[in-house]
């Protein structure tokens, strides 16, 4: 069964890539904004990621034999914004470390896995799409996959640099810092995720300011 929300940002990706322009930060901003709606669900920043590489896939048959360097690019975007859903997730526990105990275990024990397996749900979506690709799309995104895979990705530095810094900042390992939530059950929007992201939404605003300065700077 389709889901029309994420067909839609299919569409919308793949008319950034017909486009043409500055597809890593447009692709970066769609994403973000993906993000931001569905509030940091696990699940349903999967399917973003999915969903936007399709788009990218999809939008290929303009750019000719730029082909390889668009899904670079496209695939920078997606990076970009997985590394700041570590950024931000950190940042709301940073901004809620008095008051831990206030929020569930579960909560803050999905918190941290979602921060340690975000590189390789990337890695993982991104194989699952390059599988399904036709065969030049397949290859270029294949060569794409492997290059991340050995090389490491911005998402997974931001997400390891953001455990670290956390354990660093509350002076406890993590699983410690979980076991002080409450017993409460993990509601339909938690409120870390919901912290998370308000903070997300700030952050794609600094990023598209300053993008806009850039592209001024360039223009006089």
């Amino acid at each position: 069964m389709t889901d029309p929300a994420m067909e839609k940002l299919v569409e919308e990706a793949r008319k950034v890539v017909e486009a043409g322009g500055n597809v890593h930060h447009a692709l970066r901003n769609l994403t973000l904004a993906a993000f931001h709606r569905t509030r940091l669900q696990a699940q349903e920043q999967q399917k973003i990621v999915q969903s936007v590489i399709r788009g990218a896939v999809q939008g290929l048959g303009k750019t000719g034999e730029k082909s390889r360097q668009v899904l670079s690019e496209a695939l920078a975007g997606v990076d970009e914004a997985l590394a700041s859903t570590a950024e931000a997730s950190k940042l709301a526990i940073e901004e809620a470390a008095g008051r831990l105990h206030e929020f569930g275990k579960q909560d803050l024990e999905r918190a941290f896995n979602d921060m340690r397996t975000l590189e390789q749900m990337y890695l993982d979506t991104l194989q699952q799409v390059a599988d399904r690709s036709a065969s030049e799309a397949r290859i270029i995104l294949q060569d794409l996959w492997q290059h991340a895979k050995n090389t490491g990705t911005a998402a997974g530095a931001a997400a390891g640099a953001s455990l670290a810094s956390l354990e660093q900042r509350l002076g406890r390992k993590l699983h410690e810092v979980a076991a002080t939530g409450t017993d409460a059950a993990l509601g339909s929007a938690s409120k870390l995720a919901e912290a998370a992201a308000t903070i997300l939404g700030g952050i794609a605003e600094r990023l598209e300011g300053k993008a806009k300065v850039l592209k001024q700077g360039k223009q006089s």
